[in-house]
């Protein structure tokens, strides 16, 4: 394998890039529908924020071309 690396160091990097995307995707995948499943009940139990404010609470500030 370390001569297979050190011949095709290119090729290498890759195919170890596309194994370590296959091994942690199962993981980043579940953590995002488990954050969606969470955010969405926070929605329904606490109600979407007021008006000058996103999902997170966050204030926007509209921008003055559309005023």
């Amino acid at each position: 394998m370390w001569k297979f690396a050190s011949d095709n160091a290119v090729l290498f990097f890759f195919i170890f890039w596309i194994a370590a995307w296959a091994v942690t995707s199962p993981f980043r995948y579940a953590f995002h529908a488990y954050n969606r499943t969470l955010r969405s009940r926070n929605i329904a139990a606490h109600g979407w924020p007021v008006a000058p404010m996103d999902a997170d609470g966050d204030v926007i500030y509209p921008d003055k071309d559309e005023e």
